[in-house]
């Protein structure tokens, strides 16, 4: 594939054959630690060749990877320049692909759809669908991923994960790709590979910068260009053929057949007897003219002596190549898609909802009408609500974390905006949530014979997709705000308390004052009293009796000892949609605090 196949749909970002990456005095340091880890580090990469980022553990190679990506804003400082200008931040998301260590892909869906998605995304909506067909064609083979695809990400090996996730990148054309340890639990051969293709995509006109742990001395003869990093700062930057020959012009000499990466990391690790010849190094760099046209001793900054802070951290929707309704639709049809073919999502989603429905129902069978069985019916009304709050939860707070880092990524990656993945989201798992309440309320609904008039029977499922609607938004926010470990845990224990203030296990005129407020935030306050007024409310008629005596056969009665014979059925409904909307606004804040 060539590289004028992909620059004829890519955004011009710049009107230039060469790109020059170079970063002057960058300083970060995080804030819950004194420790700076990147000090005064200066350096640059260039278009064509292959770069490698080389250093022993917790030398600052990734977080100088996560700086230079635009990852890392917060306690950063310096200059990052391209071709001599300084780029805002939006612009320079558009110019920057970075590939992280972590392979990060959505499982259900399969490699060339996958490509598909990225391209829809990452290119306007004036190209043609043909044209995006073909490039992502020639990405596949580029890569070598024929021969996986029809196959969906969940079953691909290591390094065709890799190679997936490259192409991601790919389809924008980037003008600069960082890539963080692409060899990182690869065997050797596949690592060559993945190198081979870094080779070939600088060798295009890109500027391909990648970490590399510990290469072997095959894989390090693919690299053009060689940045060693040393306690936050540049041990040594120039081609991977001066490399032991400036070592050894301070006294350290790399045995003969001696891998030279090895020789740099080990030498780089001492602290003793070597501690004076690496401080020469470092200040023998800072000497070193960076390859921009200027020098870095000389460098005149615009805001002279004040630290100019990495990257505005404004944000508005100029930044992305497609309207937010498109990023909408394209990523609600991509959930979708993964949704439907989540076994435990759909089939066992469905299965269990229709198999407790018919439990429920062959328990309870026929209870309704019957002015003795009124206490079994108002248990009936609070195991439906408990199970549906716990079953559309539970579905969505194991799932929703899983995907965070794609969505992490590919925001980053100037993909889409937040609101579009917010809506996309909650829109592409409704139907599901609907379906699926709709079935079970049907079936237990008529096999517990509960009254049958069509005002009753649709309050009666509008309260449970309401407690469907707010278990889905609640789960989405548990499996937002805590890692997949934990969330299974806070959601369900969360949501027992709210149980207590229903009004069946106790009545509301029965609570302590202090507990009283907590009513008016439980949805299954709302529900319960909403779905019993759906029952027994409405002046509904005397109700059969199967014994000799019935107290509750009078409807008023049952309202009475549920302390509902005021109720209204407007304020449940208006109670729970502020539940709703709270928790919408939450989770949307949530999704922020994410990327930020």
């Amino acid at each position: 594939m060539g590289a004028t196949d992909l620059t004829e749909v890519a955004i011009p970002l710049m009107d230039i054959s060469t790109t020059v990456l170079a970063f002057e005095n960058l300083n970060y340091s995080v804030q819950q630690s004194t420790k700076c880890i990147l000090q005064n580090i200066s350096g640059s990469f260039q278009s064509g060749r292959l770069a490698a980022i080389l250093g022993p553990s917790g030398a600052g190679k990734s977080s100088l990877m996560n700086v230079l990506s635009g990852f890392k804003v917060k306690g950063v400082k310096g200059q990052i320049l391209i071709n001599n200008e300084s780029v805002d931040r939006q612009r320079y998301r558009q110019m920057v692909a970075y590939n992280r260590q972590d392979v990060m892909l959505l499982p259900n869906i399969t490699v060339q759809e996958t490509l598909l998605y990225a391209a829809d995304l990452r290119m306007p909506s004036s190209v043609a669908k043909m044209h995006k067909v073909k490039i992502v064609n020639e990405i596949i083979a580029l890569l070598g991923l024929e021969k996986c695809a029809n196959n969906q990400a969940r079953v691909l090996s290591g390094g065709e994960k890799k190679r997936l996730s490259i192409g991601q990148e790919l389809v924008s054309n980037p003008r600069i790709m960082f890539f963080d340890e692409p060899t990182s639990g690869l065997d050797s051969e596949s690592s060559y590979q993945i190198i081979a293709y870094l080779k070939d995509m600088a060798r295009q006109g890109r500027c391909v910068v990648s970490v590399i742990h510990q290469p072997s001395s095959d894989l390090l003869e693919l690299f053009d260009d060689i940045y060693v990093v040393v306690d936050g700062q540049c041990l040594y930057q120039g081609p991977l053929e001066q490399l032991t020959s400036t070592f050894a012009e301070v006294g350290m000499v790399c045995p003969q057949y001696y891998n030279r990466a090895d020789f740099v990391i080990k030498m780089a690790s001492k602290s003793s007897s070597d501690a004076e010849k690496i401080r020469m190094l470092i200040d023998q760099m800072k000497t070193v003219p960076i390859q921009n046209g200027y020098n870095n001793n000389t460098r005149n900054y615009q805001n002279g002596n004040q630290e100019q802070k990495l990257l505005d951290e404004c944000d508005n929707g100029s930044q992305y190549v497609i309207s937010q309704w498109r990023q909408f639709v394209i990523l609600t049809r991509r959930t979708l898609l993964g949704t439907v073919r989540n076994f435990t999502l759909t089939v066992l989603r469905f299965l269990g909802h229709i198999l407790f429905g018919l439990i429920v129902g062959t328990v309870y069978f026929n209870i309704g009408g019957d002015g003795a069985k009124v206490i079994s019916n108002t248990a009936f009304f609070m195991l439906i609500l408990m199970f549906i709050a716990f079953a559309n939860s539970m579905t969505v707070v194991l799932t929703f974390p899983l995907e965070m880092a794609v969505f992490i990524r590919e925001y980053k990656g100037n993909c889409y905006s937040i609101s579009a993945y917010f809506f996309s989201k909650i829109v592409a798992d409704f139907p599901l949530m609907l379906g699926g309440i709709t079935c079970f309320q049907i079936i237990a609904y008529y096999m517990t014979g509960q009254i049958n008039e069509t005002e009753r029977v649709l309050i009666f499922w509008c309260m449970c997709l309401l407690m469907g609607w707010y278990a889905q938004i609640y789960g989405m926010l548990g499996g937002s705000l805590f890692p997949i470990e934990v969330s299974p845990f806070v959601v369900p224990t969360t949501l027992i308390p709210a149980v207590l203030f229903s009004g069946f296990f106790i009545r509301y005129d029965e609570l302590f004052d202090v507990f009283k407020p907590l009513t008016y935030i439980s949805p299954f306050r709302f529900t319960f009293e909403g779905i019993s007024m759906a029952a027994y409310g409405f002046d509904r008629k005397d109700l059969g009796c199967s014994e000799m005596f019935c107290y509750y056969r009078k409807a008023k009665k049952v309202l009475e000892m549920l302390d509902m014979e005021n109720s209204n059925i407007w304020v449940d409904v208006g109670g729970m949609a502020v539940l709703i909307v709270g928790l919408h606004l939450l989770l949307y804040v949530s999704l922020r605090s994410k990327v930020r």
